[in-house]
């Protein structure tokens, strides 16, 4: 049992620590570029449907894209992200915000992929 539980220690660690972090940069990149770098031509569109959903324009049975964003938002988010960037900001320093920064424009092209996919 104790073999067991070793190995199954050893690959969690292997898989937890190494695969995943690469596979989500290697996908997130592989993402970018396949949709043409969406999350950058279409930064702006963004913030325009989101000013207009924030407007309060209310149709009915309609769910307005800004209800659409706050849902999404309150998903993916919770405690340990918030926590996790505290955490990464006093164990790393400033610089931990920038590699932050370039994580998230990477993952938000997978994060569009796996919203489209989910619709």
């Amino acid at each position: 049992m104790e073999l067991l539980n070793n190995l199954v220690g050893i690959t969690n660690e292997f898989l937890w620590s190494k695969v995943l972090i690469i596979m989500l940069i290697v996908l997130g990149i592989y993402f970018t570029f396949r949709t043409n770098f969406v999350q950058f031509r279409f930064f702006g569109e963004m913030f325009r449907l989101l000013g207009d959903g924030a407007k309060g324009e209310k149709k009915e049975g309609a769910v307005s894209s800004f209800q659409a964003f706050c849902i999404s938002t309150a998903s993916r988010v919770g405690t340990g992200n918030i926590a996790g960037i505290a955490m990464a900001v006093v164990a790393g320093g400033p610089g931990s915000v920038f590699w932050m920064w370039l994580i998230a424009l990477i993952g938000s092209a997978s994060s569009f992929v796996e919203s489209t996919l989910a619709q």
